[in-house]
């Protein structure tokens, strides 16, 4: 039998009327019609693409995704493997799901930063409407429609879809995974169940273990609320456990039964082994690297490690709230783990397949794992947390709905509304310098729907309340999206701002604490007044380079290239990527971060001698290991360095990088 997709599902409906010219559109207990519910969420969805989408083609796309793609775009080898470099010398460090969406779009666009960015960009469009869709499945219209304007006006979401990240991609696949997981919980349908353990596995592609995370919610939920035996549930579950882990292995299979000199190095392992760089270096060893805390020094690190600097300030249960991340995600936080416990309680004992609870479970599940994993891991970027707004929507649009229309819950109104703007107002304090107007309009507008809510929440009355209660949801996070479609102009700024994007008035400010506006005002500035430098940044900033490609020495490579298989070697991601986007074959020595073991010292050598290398460009912002050591200690024992102002116009380019030719007078 077919169902009524707008009312909340607890047990086998009848077959819902079909509304014709004398049969009246059903409408949830708000007054709201399925018909402009459904409006309101393809209007949440449009506005959420122009958001994403509003002036990408002058914004600088994440310099390293960025580079990787181009290099993919150029071959199908290159596409299969993930390599970074146009030769195929090494890997992106990452699965390469997403920069596959990007690279195809690129081969069809051609490689401009709108092409690169246009994947992403549907990928969170289509996640509000998706959530919509998810959410009336489960608690009916108008929650629906609420859960997808909340989820189109996350801060982090708005910031972080406007780079070419893989986080949005994820979050539709995860959000299609889990209505493939609605349609297996409603009747225990295992084809249903397979399709969701193939998605994820498909998510797997996009952002490894991210992806799975979501596994032990599904699982849980499905032996909880499934109506089948407790056998049927448990095989279904292994069948689907089985169907993900075939899935997720495809890549790896594919690239470990490639000969290694049949496919790029793998970035982010010390063996050339993608089963190292997917478990080792992109979820074990992140953690224990990441142990050495902030560091405003470039320590030696073993081969292989990864960059011990974190992003996401102090771990624990508040780091969601804090300085960096507060602003990004929380808003409606405090208030969706308001609302999931209300919603827990008005369950109650409901019989064991009782859909509501399952939903409760489902979105509550998801919010609190995800949300304990970024709490507790030791190193996140605050863009990870766009994974919590899908849950924190959904959640926060069922609750409100259920406390508006049910008088058991009223008091969660009042309550709800006052601790979101009592929050909202801490958050807004915090950059005190921005839209100061805006905090006491949010407090009033607070205090105004939580006595509105009581008193005046029908008939006429209603969408008043509802409008100030929006204003006391939304204006806050609405705000603290705007500056997004202001990138910054300085190109050093919108590299970090595009590798590190935050929501914000002030997006400038690395999360380790340091803003860049004013370092780079106080930056190293050669031939200062008398012949003095000004004092220089901190050592952190000594291997920095220029985001874009230095116009000089471009020109220098390619009027000095012999047939060289690599126009010259650098360090690290920001050492190669502007030369690779530029369009010249880069060998990036050490990988990302620049600690990989590839290649050795005698591996340069040998690259210099066969004639496929002659130029090495250090600089980049890149961490020494022994054998990035050993390879610099050849480098200045076999090569003549060539002085800056014959590659270079630009000083901070000549503080910061030496070029070394290999094969001098050749």
């Amino acid at each position: 039998m077919s169902q009524d997709l707008g009312t909340p599902v607890t047990s086998a409906p009848p077959r819902a009327a079909v509304p014709t010219a004398r049969t009246p559109k059903k409408k949830t207990k708000t007054g709201l019609s399925a018909l402009a519910a459904k409006r309101i969420a393809v209007l949440s969805a449009l506005v959420a693409g122009v958001a994403y989408g509003w002036g990408i083609g002058g914004n600088a796309a994440h310099y390293a995704y960025a580079a990787a793609v181009r290099s993919m775009a150029a071959n199908w080898h290159n596409f299969l493997y993930g390599a970074y470099d146009p030769a195929g010398f090494m890997s992106v460090d990452k699965a390469p799901g997403a920069l596959w969406l990007q690279a195809l779009s690129v081969r069809v666009f051609g490689y401009e930063t709108w092409a690169l960015l246009l994947p992403g960009v549907i990928a969170g469009a289509v996640s509000v409407y998706v959530l919509f869709v998810l959410v009336r499945r489960w608690a009916g219209h108008a929650p629906a429609a609420l859960a997808a304007v909340l989820l189109a006006a996350t801060p982090i979401t708005i910031a972080g879809t406007r780079v070419n990240l893989p986080d949005s991609t994820l979050i539709l696949t995860l959000l299609v995974a889990t209505y493939a997981f609605w349609r297996a919980l409603e009747k225990a349908s295992p084809r249903w169940l397979l399709l969701t353990a193939a998605l994820v596995g498909l998510g797997f592609h996009i952002k490894l273990a991210m992806a799975l995370a979501i596994l032990p919610v599904l699982g849980i939920v499905y032996l909880v609320a499934a109506p089948a035996s407790p056998g049927r549930r448990v095989l279904h579950l292994l069948g689907a456990g089985a169907v993900t882990a075939a899935v997720s292995s495809i890549w790896m299979l594919i690239v470990g039964l490639t000969p290694a000199g049949s496919r790029p190095y793998m970035d982010g392992s010390t063996s050339n082994s993608v089963w190292q760089m997917v478990w080792s270096y992109n979820l074990f060893d992140r953690t224990d690297a990441a142990k050495a805390g902030n560091s405003a020094e470039l320590p030696v690190l073993p081969d292989g490690k990864v960059t011990p600097v974190d992003q996401g300030g102090d771990t624990g249960v508040f780091r969601l709230f804090n300085d960096l991340i507060g602003g990004q995600i929380s808003w409606l936080l405090p208030l969706a783990v308001l609302l999931l416990v209300v919603g827990l309680v008005a369950a109650g004992r409901a019989p064991r397949t009782d859909k509501a609870r399952a939903g409760w479970l489902l979105w509550g599940g998801w919010l609190v794992l995800f949300a304990g994993a970024l709490s507790f891991s030791q190193s996140i970027h605050p863009y990870y947390t766009s994974i919590l707004a899908p849950a924190i929507a959904a959640i926060a649009g069922a609750g409100l709905h259920l406390a508006w229309t049910d008088r058991r819950f009223t008091w969660a109104l009042p309550v709800g509304l006052l601790a979101t703007g009592a929050w909202a107002f801490v958050l807004m304090n915090r950059s005190s310098d921005y839209v100061p107007w805006l905090r006491p309009v949010v407090a009033i507008a607070a205090v105004a729907a939580a006595v509105l809510v009581l008193v005046r929440r029908t008939g006429k009355f209603a969408v008043v309340t509802g409008a100030v209660a929006g204003v006391a949801l939304l204006a806050g996070p609405v705000a603290w999206a705007a500056p997004a479609f202001h990138p910054p102009t300085d190109p050093r700024t919108a590299m970090f701002q595009n590798f590190n994007p935050l929501a914000g008035p002030n997006p400038n400010a690395l999360s380790t604490g340091i803003d860049l506006t004013k370092l780079m005002a106080g930056g190293p500035k050669p031939g200062a007044a008398g012949g003095q430098a000004m004092p220089l940044p901190p050592p952190i900033m000594f291997q920095m380079m220029p985001s874009d490609a230095d116009p000089k020495l471009l020109a220098f490579l390619k009027a000095n290239k012999r047939g060289e298989r690599f126009d010259v070697a650098t360090v690290g991601g920001t050492g190669a990527s502007p030369y690779i986007r530029a369009g010249l074959s880069v060998m990036p020595m050490g990988g990302f971060v620049g600690t990989m073991p590839m290649p050795t010292a005698d591996g340069l050598a040998d690259a210099v001698h066969s004639g496929q290398l002659r130029y090495v460009l250090f600089g980049g912002f890149a961490y020494d290991s022994p054998t990035a050591l050993a390879r610099k200690d050849w480098v200045v024992r076999n090569c003549v360095r060539i002085p800056p102002p014959a590659y270079t116009a630009n000083p901070w380019m000549g503080f910061t990088s030496a070029l070394f030719d290999c094969k001098p007078g050749a």
